[in-house]
């Protein structure tokens, strides 16, 4: 009999560096997607880039390497008020992230000093606020279609808020798939 130990360690190991760095590709019935777990936005606003599969470091905020920058409950995007890309999002109410295949054809918005692509507020945007435990939950069937600056397409769906799953507030964990553009 096969000793699969050391097999089944390697795998272990191999597994646990790509949920620890954040970047596991994972497959559903509706193709591949990327995890991004614990995106600390507590103390300072977080750049990301969709292209990049990554958080920007000392993102130029001027320019076009970022999409969405995630700032506690607020999500803002590269265009208008909030940047100079070009970066223009839509938030998806009562579908899920398998059922989208296509992104929408229009309904696309930047940020403005009035209204932001992404709404926020308890029940506006992606997630609802708890005051008897001051909690913040993601409100299920609320998908970001984001229409990124290098042109692409992407759904994104927020699974959690806290480190961990149960920790510190201010950590994002989502799930996003690159899409093709609706006819």
């Amino acid at each position: 009999m096969e000793n699969n130990t050391p097999r089944r360690n390697i795998f272990v190991l191999i597994l646990t560096i790509l949920l620890y760095s954040g970047h596991l590709m994972a497959q559903t019935s509706s193709g591949e997607f990327k995890m991004v777990n614990d995106l600390d936005a507590v103390k300072q606003k977080t750049y990301f880039s969709f292209d990049k599969g990554q958080r920007v470091e000392s993102a130029d905020t001027t320019g076009k390497d970022w999409d969405l920058v995630f700032a506690r409950t607020v999500i803002l995007v590269n265009s208008g008020t909030s940047g100079t890309g070009n970066t223009t999002a839509q938030l998806l109410k009562d579908t899920s992230f398998d059922k989208i295949q296509k992104a929408p054809t229009s309904g696309y918005l930047e940020d403005s000093q009035k209204t932001k692509a992404i709404a926020w507020g308890s029940n506006n945007g992606w997630y609802t606020y708890d005051m008897s435990n001051h909690s913040i939950t993601p409100i299920p069937g609320r998908i970001i279609i984001v229409h990124t600056s290098s042109g692409k397409y992407a759904k994104v769906e927020i699974l959690n808020y806290y480190k961990n799953g149960d920790g510190d507030s201010g950590y994002y964990t989502f799930k996003y798939a690159f899409i093709e553009p609706g006819n």
